[in-house]
């Protein structure tokens, strides 16, 4: 057994548990962005009327930051935000499973394998799931700091709430953010031209990538149903075949569109079309000119005239 043909083995062998772990992820993503977005909705916001009040009444800062409220938030609802951060964290890590297997399997298919996607595939996803909650509950700590002193200044807040370290934490999570709208794009899009992904998974794919770095949606609904119908894609649900690169260990790039001319029903042999009757269509030749002789009938009116 070649290693082509080990690798067919495998990836069949991965199948279910590949889907299994793709449907998981796109549910627990999008569930605990759902969650957290719903927590966040009662967060009471800082109006501008309130942060300018101190400045309208002479004062340098208020003696009770208005931001204060906002950490009084953090602390009363500190449980279900860790929950719904935990659940992004999971539905994170999660989605390395499909994406390494996909980048994997494009790459034993593609003329020109690629060695950056399944490093991406693999460790970008875990910036996320790792830094992103980490850097979220330290913020409730830093809330928990804030409140268990005397001080509500402005200074009091940036510090308990600030700090390299959680600037740290930010990039890094700005950072897997970034890397996995590369990955989404990258994967889909080399998928997709060696027959993988369908035209439609891979456009919905190369989508959510950019969804990543442009949320047009507050809840990443794209990026979860289509890790959720790649997962059933690959449990072939509702009877749908896997597309046939899957059953072959070389790229099945997809048939490219007709011209333009036959999406139309243009000419086709035998049933020309209005331009091609047009322009085949030979010129419709003279009739012939019969030269005819005087009649009978008229000689006879000449010679009684006369």
């Amino acid at each position: 057994m070649d290693d082509a043909e080990r690798q067919l083995a495998l990836e069949g062998a991965a199948r279910r548990r590949v889907a299994a772990f793709a449907v998981l992820a796109g549910l627990l993503y999008f569930g605990g962005e759902l969650w957290s977005s719903l927590i966040e909705a009662k967060d009471p916001s800082v109006g501008i009327l309130q942060g300018l009040a101190p400045a309208l009444r002479g004062q340098r800062a208020a003696p009770i930051d208005p931001r204060t409220i906002h950490e009084h938030f953090l602390v009363n609802h500190q449980v279900t935000l860790i929950i719904a951060l935990v659940a992004i964290g999971l539905g994170a890590a999660a989605m390395s499973v499909p994406l390494r297997y996909l980048a994997d399997a494009e790459n034993l298919r593609s003329p020109a394998a690629s060695r950056v996607t399944p490093y991406l595939a693999r460790f970008a996803p875990l910036l996320i799931a790792i830094f992103l909650p980490i850097y979220e509950i330290s913020l409730i700590i830093g809330a928990h700091s804030y409140l268990s002193g005397t001080a509500r200044t402005s200074h009091a807040v940036s510090q308990a709430t600030g700090g390299g370290v959680r600037t740290v934490l930010v990039l890094l999570a700005t950072l897997g953010t970034l890397s996995v709208a590369a990955t989404f794009v990258l994967v889909s899009l080399r998928s997709m031209r060696v027959g993988l992904l369908t035209r439609m998974m891979g456009g919905v794919g190369i989508v959510a990538g950019i969804l990543f770095v442009i949320p047009l949606t507050p809840l990443p609904v794209v990026q979860g149903l289509w890790l959720v119908f790649f997962g059933a894609m690959l449990l072939e649900f509702g009877g749908r075949p896997l597309p046939e690169a899957w059953t072959v260990s070389e790229a099945r790039p997809w048939p490219s569109a007709p011209p333009r001319n036959q999406r139309r029903g243009g000419p086709r042999p035998g049933r020309p079309g209005r331009v091609g009757r047009a322009a085949a269509a030979p010129p419709p030749a003279p009739e012939p000119v019969v030269q005819r002789g005087p009649s009978p009938s008229a000689s006879k009116k000449r010679k009684r005239r006369r």
